[in-house]
């Protein structure tokens, strides 16, 4: 009999040099009831986890995120699914915490802390604890929502990989249109870990602002 998973942990990337990173934190998990999927591009070396690591779906776009993000749904099990974003060092009740706050019908984020030197991430409101917030604020670089949900809403929209960023606040404004809540922890608080991100590697890759704001106008207009 298959042995069977609350939470999947997903994470996608493109690049190398943040295995162990990833191995640590989640070797001192409080909450141990999980299956962790990887979804690359590139080829990784692990030494203390075995994560089922999935080939990246062939690049037709400028980003492959959403595509990839959907190939790692495809291998999920687990009711729940928690995002986990390479360079992140998670504290050893991260876990722990966002299950504690899962319901079929909530998204649950982290308050991650920036890179030393870097401003503090403009979400801090300074309640140190779970509050209500908007679809807007639900990041998925430390994040979980239901694998109920992402059946309801079919995925990532794979349009958003012909530029960059917004896929996560396309994914939560959706949710809200099917009566669901948000909660932003702010005493969960994985550690950002500086590396180069795309649009610093890639100055000239567009992003999906307007096209977003198009997207849902249309989704509302039934269109």
């Amino acid at each position: 009999m298959e042995e069977y998973y609350v939470i999947s942990i997903v994470t996608v990337t493109k690049r190398t040099g943040w295995e162990e990173i990833a191995e640590e934190s989640l070797l001192k998990q409080t909450y141990k009831d999980f299956e962790y999927i990887v979804v690359t591009e590139e080829p990784l070396h692990f030494t203390k986890l075995s994560p089922k690591v999935v080939q990246a779906p062939k690049k037709t776009r400028i980003s492959n995120l959403n595509a990839s993000n959907n190939e790692a749904l495809k291998h999920c099990n687990g009711e729940y699914v928690i995002f986990y974003q390479d360079f992140i060092v998670l504290e050893p009740d991260t876990i722990e915490k966002l299950v504690a706050l899962a319901t079929p019908d909530t998204l649950v984020t982290t308050l991650t802390r920036n890179p030393e030197g870097d401003e503090e991430d403009p979400r801090y409101l300074w309640v140190d604890g779970p509050r209500p917030c908007l679809p807007g604020e639900w990041e998925e670089n430390v994040g979980l929502v239901s694998m109920k949900v992402l059946k309801e809403l079919g995925g990532y929209d794979e349009e958003y990989d012909n530029a960059w960023a917004w896929n996560n606040v396309n994914v939560a404004e959706r949710a809200e249109m099917l009566g669901c809540k948000f909660i932003l922890d702010e005493s969960n608080r994985p550690q950002l870990i500086h590396h180069k991100k795309e649009p610093e590697l890639n100055p000239s890759l567009p992003l999906n602002g307007d096209f977003h704001a198009q997207r849902m106008a249309d989704i509302r207009a039934g269109k």
